[in-house]
């Protein structure tokens, strides 16, 4: 991540403040030293605001500091609401459901119009992203691949399926529904992706 200037013009870059302060009184010191520990955070990962302000707490009890040092490094576009929702659906959205990635995101105090557009989209993505699941967890078992065009078109997998009785089917299917549930996928994605074993979703 780059630096950004600093506000008030005076240095060429946050680091060069930094380091320019270092030297200053204590209560400059204090409010460096939160800004530093700030940088530090936002350098390893993207934050919500409300982590950031709940790990600079472990650094300060200053309120009004800790309120200008957030506000300054979304100025300066270090801490992003919007860029950690990104990141964070990336990094979950090909292993959970929509009801578990919104659900970890309803924590951080996040703006409801924000959601509201991330539901919108992770909906129609999520019979796909579950299908990719539950063929990654079961698919071998019935012959399924990612890139079939149709679920069941291996005849050996398909006749061993079809063998299982009627107490043995309903104990698996009732462990993949479990399964991608877990997940947080809706239940209506589950019962249908699980009901086609895989099969892609219909135009």
């Amino acid at each position: 991540m780059s630096f950004r200037d600093s506000s008030n013009g005076e240095y060429g870059s946050l680091a060069e403040e930094l380091t320019a302060k270092s030297a200053d009184s204590s209560q400059q010191k204090s409010e460096v030293n939160l800004l530093a520990k700030a940088v530090a955070i936002l350098s390893a990962r993207e934050y919500s605001e409300k982590e950031l302000r709940q790990r600079l707490k472990r650094y300060s009890n200053d309120d009004a500091a800790i309120d200008a040092v957030v506000t300054r490094l979304q100025r300066e576009n270090w801490q992003s609401d919007e860029r950690f929702v990104e990141t964070f659906v990336q990094s979950k959205e090909q292993r959970w459901g929509n009801q578990k990635i919104l659900q970890a995101l309803s924590q951080h105090d996040l703006d409801s119009e924000q959601l509201s557009d991330l539901k919108e989209g992770l909906s129609d993505s999520e019979y796909q992203r579950a299908r990719e699941v539950w063929i990654k967890r079961f698919g071998a078992k019935y012959g399924v691949g990612l890139y079939d065009s149709d679920a069941l078109d291996d005849d050996e997998s398909l006749e061993e399926a079809e063998q299982q009785d009627f107490q043995e089917q309903a104990k698996e299917k009732a462990k993949q529904l479990r399964f991608l549930a877990s997940r947080g996928f809706s239940a209506d994605v589950v019962y249908r992706v699980v009901n086609s074993r895989g099969a892609p979703e219909e135009d």
